[in-house]
C-alpha cells in the first residue's frame, strides 16, 4: 500500500451542459447561395467563388457573410503565434497560453496572453505546465555531446529501419536528457524564477495544484528506477515524496477543492531509466484516487480516467474479456468518502465494441466518449446519472476521435486518422457542425495535431500545418477566437484571392496542355472502370500480399502476366527481404525522342500482413495497370516506366531497391508519380489529394484532373514514409502523385476491413485518367532545368544553367525581378553553339530568377528552376 504525506490544489473550469439533441439538424445552405454551393460541391470553383462574391456584395451580403465563411474556410478569426511550435497548453484560469518553439537543444517556452495573443514571456525550456495567476513550471532537458550522439543514432536507425536500434537509442536519449534536467518555478508576469532541486530524480509528468503554490511531480529515481509522486511547495521548493511504494505512477492530476489527486498506473515503467536498468515486470494497468487528508488510496482497474471541472464526477473505461464499460464515480471534492461508496461505480454503457477517451462536461452532468460500433469511431454522449441510452453525436464515415467539452453545450471533436486530423465544433443543442480550422484556400489541406481549449470555452490553441507542408518539421501554433467571427472584408479578400489563384491555375493548365491536349484526352478517355474493377477483384482474391505471404508472389506473377498481355516485356527485380524472396515488377514504354530519360509512375502492390489492402494499395495498383494498358501502344518522347513495388508495408523495400538499381545503372529519372490509397471516398464527391514534392508537377496534376477527368483535387506537400520518399532521396524534387482525401482518412487503413466492397471504383478510374493525362504532358515536356546559378559582376548579374538533356529543346524562357519590383521575361536561344546563360543588368538584389526550357512542340518545362539574385 502506498504511503501518503500532504497535499495541494488545482483550478479547473466550471460550467453547465444543456441536454444534447441528436446532431441531425445540421444547418442548411441559404437559398441565395444554392447555385454557388452546387458549383463548389462539383469542384467548379471559379463559378462557385464568383457566385459567393456576388452574394457577398449584394444587398444581403452582411446576413450571408457567416454562411459564406463557413462554406469556404474558417468562420472565426485565427491568428498565427509562431510558424514553429508544439506542446500547447492553457492556464486553469484561462489568462495565458503556452507553447514550445525552436530546434532540439535550444528550445524556448513562449507564454502568451490568451485574450490578445501577445507574448508575455519567453524563456529557455523544453516542457511547461501553467498554473493559475501567472505561475509556470518549466523543465529543461540536458543537452551536450552524449545527447547529440543519441540523436544521430536515432537518425541512423530510422534510415536503416531498425526498430530495435531505434528503441534503444530513444531510451538512452530519454535517460540522458532527464538525468541532467533542471526544474524551475516561474512567475510569467514579472519573469522571476526560482530553481527546484531535483538531483537524483528523473521527471516524468507534472501538474499544479488549484492555488498555484504546489506542483505535483511524477518522477523516477535514478538509483533504483522506482517512480513516485512528489509535491513541490512554493514556501520550500524541495520535492517531498507524498506517494511512494511499489507500482508505476504517472500523470498526476489535482481535483478541484485540493483534497484529492488522481494518478495513472501504466502497464510498463514510464520512467526515463538508465539503458542497462531493468524496468521491472509489467503491472496491471489502472489508476488511483488519493485522499490527501485521510491518506487513503482508492485503486481502480480501468483506463482513460477523467474528472469533471467541479471535481464531482470521475469517468473511466474498463475492459473485461473483450467487453467494455463506461463507468462513473461520484465524489465530494471537499469531504472524505467512505471506501465502500468510492467503489460503488455506476455503469453508463456496456458494449462489445471498443470504448475510449471519455470527456466529462464541466458540471459533471454528461459524459462524451468515442465508440467503434462498426469500422469507424463515433462520438456519443450519455447522462452521468445513468438510466438513459447514449446519444450518437457524429455520423461521419471517418474516425471521430477524442472529444473535448468546449463549454456547456459544445464539443470539439477531431476527425480523421491520428496523424492528419481536422477539428470540428459540434453544438449539442442544435446539431450545428462547424469546421474550426482551415487555411482558407480551395486546394491545400491543413492537417491539425494538437488543441488546447481555454476554460471559458472562448479560445482554442491549435498546432497545425496550415500551409499543407507535412515534410518540414515545423508546425505552426494558432490562436482561434470563438467570440470573433471573421469580418465581411476578410471573407471578401479570401474569395478574391482564391478566385485569382483558381483562374490562374486553370488558365495555366489550359496553356500547358494545349500542344498535347488531343493525345491526353484520347488516352484518358480509354480508361475503363470495368477493367479496373477486374484488376482489383483479381488482386483482392490473393488475400494478404505482405512480403513472405503467399499472396505476394501470386501478385508478382499476376502483374507480370497482365503486363505481358498489354504488350510489355516486364522485368522482375528479385531480392531478399525480411527472410523472403520478393520482386518489383517493371514495365518499360520506350521513348521516341530521348529514351535515355525516364519518367516513372508507380504504386505498391503489397499489403499489411493482416489485411488484403483493397485501398492500400490495390487501388493504386489497379490504376497503374490501367494506365500502362492505355499507353501501351502510344509511346511518348521520353521513356515511361511503370513500377509495381513490393515491400512498401515492410519499410519501402521495393521502391528503395528500384532506386538503388536505377542509380547503379545510371538511369536518369527526371520525374516520378506515385499513387497510394486512391479508392476510398468519405462522401459522394470524387476527390483525392495530390501528394507532391514538386509544385510544378502538383499544378500539372490539378490541370489534368480538371481537363480530363471528373476528379476533384486538393494538395499537400507530402512524401515522407511513402515510396515517393525513395525517389526524393535519390533524385531530388521531382515527385508528384495522388493519395486519398482526407489524407489517410479511411477507417479501414491497415485493418482487415480494407476490403474491395469499401472501394469506389469510379474514383480509382478518375485517378487513372488524371495519371494518364499527367504522364502524357510530363513525358512530352522538358524537365526542369538544373544547375541554375547567379553571380553578380560589375555589369550586372550573370546567370548560367546546365544545358537541357532533351535533344529537342529550342529555347529557354527566363524571368526575373527587376530593381523596380516588376517581372521581366527574356527568351534565350538553345541548340548547338548556344550557351545557357544570360546577363541581367537590372536584377534586384534578392529578387527571383526563374528558367524553363522550351521544345520544338512549344511545350515548356513542367516547373521553373529557381534561384535569387545576389
Amino acid at each position: 500500500m502506498p504511503t501518503l504525506q500532504r497535499p495541494a490544489l488545482l483550478a479547473v473550469l466550471v460550467a453547465s451542459l444543456i441536454m444534447p439533441a441528436p446532431a441531425s439538424a445540421a444547418q442548411q445552405v441559404p437559398a441565395a447561395l444554392a447555385d454557388a454551393w452546387q458549383a463548389w460541391d462539383e469542384g467548379r470553383y471559379v463559378q462557385a467563388l464568383e457566385g459567393y462574391l456576388a452574394a457577398l456584395d449584394g444587398p444581403d451580403g452582411a446576413a450571408l457573410k457567416d454562411a459564406i465563411a463557413e462554406l469556404t474556410g474558417e468562420l472565426y478569426e485565427v491568428r498565427e503565434l509562431t510558424a514553429d511550435g508544439a506542446g500547447v497548453s492553457v492556464s486553469p484560469d484561462g489568462l495565458y497560453g503556452a507553447y514550445v518553439t525552436g530546434p532540439e537543444g535550444s528550445r524556448e517556452v513562449v507564454v502568451v496572453d490568451l485574450a490578445s495573443g501577445a507574448e508575455v514571456d519567453r524563456l529557455a525550456g523544453d516542457e511547461v505546465v501553467l498554473g493559475p495567476d501567472g505561475t509556470a513550471a518549466v523543465l529543461r532537458w540536458a543537452a551536450g555531446d552524449a545527447v547529440a550522439a543519441t540523436a544521430a543514432a536515432l537518425d541512423a536507425a530510422r534510415a536503416a529501419q531498425d526498430r530495435e536500434a531505434f528503441l534503444r537509442a530513444l531510451r538512452e536519449q530519454r535517460y540522458l536528457r532527464a538525468a541532467g534536467a533542471t526544474l524551475a518555478i516561474r512567475d510569467v508576469r514579472n519573469r522571476g524564477e526560482r530553481p527546484v532541486p531535483i538531483d537524483g530524480l528523473l521527471p516524468i509528468a507534472m501538474t499544479f495544484g488549484v492555488d498555484g503554490r504546489t506542483l505535483f511531480l511524477s518522477a523516477a529515481r535514478a538509483s533504483d528506477g522506482r517512480n513516485d509522486i512528489y509535491a513541490v511547495r512554493s514556501f520550500r521548493l524541495v520535492p517531498d515524496a507524498i506517494l511512494t511504494g511499489r507500482g508505476f505512477k504517472t500523470a498526476p492530476r489535482a481535483l478541484a477543492g485540493g483534497r484529492y489527486i488522481l494518478f495513472e498506473r501504466p502497464r510498463t515503467n514510464p520512467g526515463p531509466l538508465p539503458p542497462d536498468m531493468d524496468p521491472g515486470a509489467p503491472q496491471e494497468p489502472g489508476f488511483a484516487l488519493v485522499d490527501l487528508v485521510e491518506e487513503q488510496v482508492f485503486s481502480f482497474a480501468g483506463r482513460d480516467p477523467v474528472v469533471s471541472a467541479d471535481g464531482r464526477t470521475l469517468a473511466f473505461v474498463t475492459e473485461t474479456d473483450g467487453d467494455y464499460a463506461l463507468e462513473v464515480v461520484d465524489i465530494d471534492p471537499m469531504q472524505a468518502i467512505p471506501g465502500q461508496a468510492m467503489r460503488s461505480t455506476r455503469v453508463l454503457v456496456r458494449a462489445s465494441d471498443p470504448i475510449r477517451d471519455p470527456a466529462v462536461s464541466p458540471d459533471g452532468r454528461w459524459v462524451a466518449f468515442r465508440r467503434q460500433p462498426f469500422r469507424d469511431w463515433e462520438v456519443f454522449v450519455v447522462a452521468s446519472a445513468g438510466g438513459e441510452e447514449p446519444r450518437q453525436v457524429t455520423y461521419e464515415i471517418q474516425h471521430d476521435l477524442a472529444p473535448v467539452f468546449v463549454d456547456e453545450n459544445r464539443l470539439l471533436i477531431p476527425k480523421g486518422e491520428g496523424r492528419h486530423m481536422r477539428s470540428f465544433l459540434y453544438d449539442l443543442t442544435t446539431g450545428r457542425i462547424i469546421k474550426l480550422f482551415h487555411n482558407n484556400t480551395v486546394r491545400t489541406i491543413a492537417p491539425e495535431y494538437e488543441w488546447a481549449v481555454s476554460p471559458d470555452g472562448r479560445r482554442v490553441l491549435i498546432v497545425a500545418e496550415r500551409d499543407g507542408d507535412t515534410v518540414s518539421p515545423e508546425r505552426g501554433v494558432y490562436l482561434l477566437d470563438l467570440t470573433r467571427p471573421v469580418s465581411l472584408e476578410a471573407v471578401r479578400r479570401r474569395l478574391l484571392d482564391n478566385l485569382d489563384r483558381e483562374r490562374t491555375l486553370m488558365a495555366e493548365g489550359e496553356r500547358m496542355f494545349a500542344p498535347v491536349r488531343e493525345t491526353a484526352a484520347e488516352r484518358a478517355d480509354a480508361v475503363s472502370v470495368g477493367r479496373i474493377y477486374g484488376y482489383e477483384r483479381d488482386l483482392f482474391r490473393f488475400g494478404s500480399k505482405y512480403v513472405g505471404e503467399p499472396g505476394n508472389l501470386r501478385a508478382v506473377d499476376y502483374l507480370a502476366r497482365r503486363l505481358t498481355e498489354f504488350g510489355y516485356a516486364p522485368a522482375l527485380q528479385w531480392f531478399e527481404a525480411r527472410g523472403a524472396r520478393t520482386a518489383n515488377v517493371i514495365a518499360r514504354l520506350e521513348g521516341t525522342v530521348d529514351p535515355q530519360l525516364v519518367c516513372t509512375v508507380s504504386s505498391h502492390f503489397d499489403s499489411v500482413r493482416d489485411g488484403p489492402g483493397a485501398d492500400d494499395d490495390t487501388s493504386g495498383t489497379a490504376a497503374l495497370l490501367e494506365t500502362a494498358r492505355v499507353l501501351a501502344e502510344h509511346p511518348l518522347p521520353i521513356t515511361v516506366e511503370f513500377a509495381f513495388f513490393t515491400g512498401e508495408e515492410a519499410g519501402l523495400l521495393g521502391s528503395r531497391e528500384y532506386v538503388r538499381r536505377a542509380q547503379d545503372e545510371g538511369k536518369r529519372i527526371v520525374c516520378a508519380l506515385n499513387n497510394d490509397m486512391i479508392g476510398w471516398s468519405n462522401d459522394h464527391r470524387l476527390d483525392n489529394t495530390i501528394r507532391y514534392s514538386n509544385a510544378g508537377i502538383r499544378d500539372v496534376q490539378h490541370a489534368a484532373a480538371a481537363l480530363f477527368s471528373d476528379l476533384i483535387t486538393y494538395d499537400a506537400r507530402y512524401y515522407k514514409n511513402t515510396d515517393a520518399h525513395a525517389y526524393y532521396d535519390a533524385y531530388g524534387d521531382i515527385v508528384g502523385g495522388i493519395g486519398s482525401y482526407p489524407v489517410l482518412g479511411n477507417p479501414n487503413y491497415h485493418r482487415i476491413t480494407d476490403r474491395i466492397e469499401t472501394i469506389n471504383h469510379r474514383l480509382v478510374a478518375e485517378v487513372a485518367r488524371t495519371t494518364v493525362a499527367s504522364i502524357v504532358l510530363l513525358a512530352s515536356s522538358p524537365a526542369r532545368p538544373t544547375g541554375l546559378a547567379a553571380r553578380r559582376s560589375r555589369v550586372g548579374v550573370q546567370v548560367t544553367w546546365d544545358p537541357a538533356p532533351e535533344s529537342d529543346v529550342v529555347a529557354y524562357v527566363l524571368r526575373y525581378e527587376r530593381a523596380d519590383g516588376s517581372m521581366r521575361r527574356m527568351d534565350v536561344a538553345a541548340g548547338p553553339g548556344a550557351e545557357p546563360r544570360a546577363l541581367l543588368e537590372d536584377a534586384r538584389p534578392g529578387g527571383a530568377i526563374e528558367v524553363r526550357a522550351v521544345n520544338g512542340r512549344g511545350l515548356e518545362s513542367w516547373d521553373w528552376a529557381r534561384t535569387r539574385a545576389p
